[in-house]
């Protein structure tokens, strides 16, 4: 049985590849939202964060014998965990990451933890734009600059509870599904007047590109939240490369 970590739209294109070919095939998901990605395919999904030590039963009960990672850039934990479980387990482990784009902001900082990252925004002057997701918003409740900040979040009602629990007002959250293209990310800027916009590098398939367009045209500083620095082994960037090497075909 093959099991794919997944939950983003890099395994939706993955999934939509191999499941004509191969039907021992069972999906985990982090979040209820990356299984409605994956609605109509034929394919077991299940929506539940997984320890390490359910990882170590779910191999076990479903009897894995490869595991194929696709869950996001910035999910560390989960593929840490994965690893583990492939050493322990003897089970063949393949990862696939999102090419980094080469493009870089005319006006830029990066952090590579999102304390100092936090830190930074802390003396800033001007509106900020985040869209790190809302698995971070809770880092910035404390910031005394609150009030400047927007918050561009799925249009769910758990992480609009999440920027409610922060502290962050109704005014300040931007409850919007993407992708957003280069013209929407401007009118964004322009219509909160910011100065700052914060991400993570996320590649093409999570509108970096868009983004840092954008805040070149009106003259915004970008600010990264880097990619975790992890070596995987069996990596990829490109998914039919990916589809070859689990299908063991030249």
């Amino acid at each position: 049985m093959i099991w794919i970590i997944g939950g983003t739209k890099d395994s939706r294109d993955f999934l939509e590849k191999i499941c004509p070919i191969r039907k021992d095939i069972i999906v985990t998901t982090a979040t209820e939202y990356g299984g409605k990605l994956l609605e109509n395919l034929p394919i077991k999904v299940i929506s539940k964060k997984l320890t390490y030590s359910m990882m170590l039963e779910f191999v076990e009960e479903n009897k894995i014998d490869m595991i194929v990672d696709l869950s996001h850039p910035y999910a560390v934990e989960v593929s840490q965990n994965a690893l583990k479980v492939s050493s322990e387990k003897n089970i063949e482990y393949f990862r696939f990451e999102r090419e980094e784009i080469s493009l870089l902001p005319q006006k830029y900082k990066e952090f590579d933890n999102i304390t100092t990252l936090i830190n930074y925004l802390g003396g800033v002057e001007g509106r900020v734009l985040v869209t790190l997701g809302s698995n971070n918003i809770p880092y910035f409740s404390e910031l005394k600059n609150l009030d400047n900040c927007y918050f561009r979040i799925l249009p769910k009602w758990d992480m609009v509870k999440r920027c409610e629990d922060a502290g962050i007002l109704p005014k300040n959250i931007i409850a919007m599904q993407g992708p957003f293209t280069k013209n929407m990310n401007k009118a964004m800027i322009e219509q909160y007047d910011i100065k700052y916009l914060v991400t993570k590098q996320a590649g093409d398939t999570g509108g970096e590109r868009e983004k840092i367009e954008a805040a070149d045209e009106t003259g915004v500083e970008v600010v990264f939240l880097s990619r975790p620095n992890i070596i995987y082994p069996n990596l990829s960037n490109n998914i039919e490369i990916l589809l070859k090497r689990v299908l063991k075909k030249p």
